[in-house]
């Protein structure tokens, strides 16, 4: 497809807001359909119905995915690694196959061909969040290493350490929040309690004027810094994150740690952009070709034992030797839900194999007799919640936010020699039971959901994620999911991501006005 042909494409959804469904919804929908799937058409017909909302809903998904890494409001470029190009070409066939090269599902004949393209795009979705795990382990790499076609000036190690050495401290603060960035003109409470529009890194430090005004120094007084992003932007008017509020969790540089935030919030968006479009493409093939749907009535307890006896399994065949216990305590055993068993599974199955892992390698001169690991289960009125507990030594608090940076890695670069997804032997199996089977196979670490997934993962019907760590003894994870089946898709607006930060910029990159116009 040409560029002005694909930015046509992009620009008839750009403007669309997506369908926000709830658990009620894909559980109700699945139901019926399954009913019908006996019918002497295969379900057919009662499927057109969903199908034509599909047809309508999905371009709007993936249209606003492309979007969103064209534009990355990250302030690293993103495009120049390979995995994430790959994933954005990926995108760009999957819009055009729906939207030019697929039918409305109007007719038996274009229902049967709008199916074939789903089962296209949910053996493709496979693909592509598997680029997206190797595209972040390819930018954490990058951004380690320097790497000056991905990380702007203004952030590598010369700039960082000028900023420090101008401005005569480490951080201004406003009335309300500190602004880590000294790169870009804000809003700052002068000396003499006003709130006065300037540059602090051309403001001269300790120059006061009898009647308390502060005095600026002329423009050029100190080295230019660039200014082709403004995380200030981001602090001041969007930003709740902790560590922009405390200053003692501040990563060697404000303007740093904006950064990381900024790339945080890019990445929650894109990564649940995928999760909810990966689901209702599989929900639907799945009740059409395995009679499964996806959304169901669970028992947490049974699953919550399955990821636990998985995760040892794995922890012992990794250290050859017995894994400490999980001990599994759920006053409420019979408790049922409605939710995603992959899910729940995935999420429960990392936070138990990384309690494991923080256990023995805590107590690493230990062969046996480890410190038990609890896996609570509870259930209230609204929530259904899981308290994962270990002795495995804690985290100190100035490294608790970097669990959720998504370019924190165990695992290296992406291996050029490893299979590109396109590559690998397609399953005819259900993915969310493939995954459950085969989750046994995953190594300790470097692979699977990372905690900032998981997060997400949880958050996407409405529950959260939350640790509570104390260095030197040990971690606390508390999974909440909601109990209510109206819990509803988080509200993706891309507009708003878009307008929260000022990406770099590049002579290559156009603005967002230009594509969204």
């Amino acid at each position: 497809m040409s560029t002005k042909a694909g930015n046509d494409l992009f620009r008839r959804f750009a403007s669309k807001e997506m369908t926000k469904l709830t658990l009620s919804q894909y559980y109700t929908a699945g139901r019926h359909l399954l009913k019908q799937r006996n019918s002497s058409d295969g379900g057919l017909s009662a499927f057109r119905l969903t199908a034509g909302f599909l047809h309508r809903e999905l371009p709007v998904r993936i249209g606003q995915t492309v979007i969103g890494l064209k534009e990355n409001p990250s302030p690293y470029d993103i495009r120049q690694v390979p995995q994430f190009k790959a994933l954005m070409d990926n995108y760009t066939d999957d819009l055009s196959l729906l939207a030019d090269r697929t039918p409305a599902p109007s007719t038996p004949a274009t229902t049967e061909q709008f199916v074939d393209t789903l089962r296209r795009l949910k053996s493709r979705s496979k693909a592509n969040m598997r680029l997206l795990a190797q595209g972040l382990r390819e930018l954490s790499w990058a951004i380690n290493s320097q790497d000056t076609r991905i990380v702007p000036s203004f952030l590598r190690p010369n700039t960082v350490r000028q900023r420090a050495q101008t401005c005569g401290g480490p951080h201004y603060y406003s009335s309300t929040l500190a602004y880590p960035d000294l790169s870009a003109p804000m809003a700052y409470l002068a000396p003499s309690g006003k709130m006065e529009m300037t540059d602090p890194a051309q403001w001269t430090q300790g120059s006061v004027q009898p009647d308390g005004e502060a005095k600026y120094q002329g423009f050029g007084a100190v080295p230019s810094v660039p200014q082709q992003w403004a995380p200030n932007k981001v602090c001041s008017e969007f930003c709740d994150e902790a560590s922009c509020r405390n200053p003692r969790l501040w990563i060697n540089d404000g303007t740093q740690q904006c950064a990381e935030n900024q790339t945080r919030r890019f990445f929650d968006w894109l990564y649940s952009m995928n999760l909810g479009t990966q689901l209702l493409i599989e929900d639907h093939v799945a009740i059409l070709d395995y009679g499964h749907n996806l959304v169901q009535i669970i028992q947490p307890l049974d699953i919550a034992t399955r990821a636990a006896h998985d995760a040892s399994q794995i922890c012992e065949r990794h250290y050859g030797f017995p894994a400490p216990v999980v001990k599994i305590i759920a006053p409420k055993s019979g408790v049922t839900t409605t939710y995603v068993p992959h899910h729940l599974y995935s999420m429960l199955f990392q936070l138990v194999k990384n309690a494991l892992r923080a256990t023995v390698e805590h107590h690493k001169n230990r062969r046996s007799a480890f410190p038990v690991i609890k896996l609570v289960m509870s259930s209230g009125d609204e929530d259904v919640s899981f308290k994962v507990s270990d002795e495995g030594g804690g985290i100190p608090l100035s490294q608790v936010d970097a669990i959720w940076s998504y370019l924190e890695t165990t695992k290296g670069p992406a291996d050029a020699s490893e299979p590109l997804p396109s590559t690998i032997e397609k399953r005819n199996a259900l993915s969310s039971i493939t995954f459950m089977q085969r989750a046994i196979d995953l190594p300790l670490f470097g692979e699977g959901d990372g905690l900032p997934m998981v997060r997400q993962i949880a958050r996407y019907f409405g529950g959260d994620l939350d640790l509570v760590s104390m260095e030197g003894v040990g971690t606390d994870a508390y999974l909440h999911l909601s109990r209510s089946r109206n819990a509803m898709e988080p509200g993706l607006n891309l507009h708003t991501l878009l307008e929260s930060s000022m990406p770099v910029s590049e002579p290559a990159r156009s603005s967002s006005a230009s594509t969204l116009a």
